[in-house]
């Protein structure tokens, strides 16, 4: 490509060692050549700093005194790029050659285009596709478009979707900046979901790459801790409600979150889907105690996301339903959040 312009790739990494050879160097291998690869980098103790160092010196590190988890790692990669794009990536991937390069395609295709997602595929199952963009539910919950289906056809149209997930996207960088990077607040799971809400409600757009491929160690970092992930998604998801949607359809999500909770304990007598994850990992005990302790947190964290509302500069409100309303396959419904997706993979 002539006139190529700069992506910044962006890794958060947290004691992944044993993922970054992979990962960096995929990065390396990419045909697009006119990158520069930040490594943020909370805290680890596992020996990243000095593999990085010694395998790919060109790589920037910048090194948290402590792990400000991956929404704060980012923004700390992204205040310190200098490229016109950001590309962010899960430190537990592996991207094939033309990645970058057809993501940048697609995202010079038109000025109102901010966000690219990739076609995201498991890594020890490559013909099972992770994400293919995001869907969303009304009361704020995410699942990824695609998730644990066949690689096959009906995934191989470059089209427009809601939201990339931010393990393997990209985002122009002016679109961030307007929109008010991540939310730091957030730690982990679904700030990638608030981000693209607010840059969607600034008039940009989300295009589905399905020929950006790469591979993803599904829940690497994080492991099998169902709970913080849990606790996590539950509390974000509020969080963005609070922040980017109507009253009307803050009060509204109340009963679609019963729903899809009713949903939840079906699934548990059914042993299906996310509650089959849950049942093997954890207690019933575990479980109330995981949703109590995030609506206290959500106590605690309201006023701060009201005054984040209010702080909130985007011209035109948007309603939540819009955003979700664009296009059916935006769409997920409560049955398929409970009963088919999953949180966990034990197979992997």
């Amino acid at each position: 490509m002539t006139d190529s312009p700069l992506v910044s790739i962006i890794i958060t990494n947290w004691n992944g060692i044993r993922y970054l050879e992979k990962c960096l160097g995929s990065v390396r291998s990419q045909t697009y050549k006119n990158i520069e690869t930040i490594v943020v980098d909370n805290n680890s103790t596992d020996g990243s700093l000095d593999f990085i160092a010694r395998e790919f010196p060109e790589v920037l590190v910048i090194k948290s005194g402590r792990n400000y988890g991956f929404a704060k790692a980012n923004n700390t990669g992204i205040e310190a790029s200098n490229g016109k794009y950001i590309a962010t990536m899960n430190n537990d991937t592996e991207a094939e050659r033309d990645w970058i390069k057809n993501l940048v395609i697609a995202m010079e295709k038109s000025p109102d285009v901010g966000m690219c997602a990739s076609k995201i595929l498991l890594f020890n199952h490559r013909d099972l596709i992770d994400s293919a963009g995001m869907q969303i539910y009304p009361d704020g919950i995410a699942f990824c478009r695609g998730h644990l289906k066949k690689d096959q056809d009906s995934y191989n149209e470059e089209d427009y979707v809601l939201l990339p997930t931010a393990c393997a996207a990209l985002y122009s960088k002016e679109a961030v900046v307007r929109a008010g990077l991540f939310d730091g607040d957030y730690f982990a799971y679904g700030e990638d979901i608030d981000l693209g809400i607010r840059i969607g409600m600034l008039g940009y757009k989300c295009v589905y790459v399905p020929t950006a491929r790469i591979y993803h160690y599904y829940s690497g970092t994080i492991g099998s801790n169902l709970s913080l992930k849990v606790y996590l998604s539950e509390r974000n998801r509020i969080f963005t409600l609070m922040k980017c949607c109507s009253r009307t359809d803050l009060v509204l999500s109340f009963y679609h979150t019963v729903k899809r909770y009713l949903y939840y304990i079906y699934a548990w007598f059914k042993k299906a889907g996310v509650s089959r994850d849950f049942a093997k990992k954890e207690s019933v005990f575990e479980i109330i105690s995981v949703f109590f302790k995030v609506y206290f947190s959500v106590a605690l964290g309201a006023a701060g996301m009201l005054k984040k509302r209010r702080e909130i500069k985007l011209g035109k409100k948007m309603r939540f339903k819009k955003l979700y309303a664009l296009k059916p396959e935006f769409k997920i419904k409560a049955r398929e959040i409970a009963m088919e997706r999953r949180i966990y993979i034990d197979w992997q």
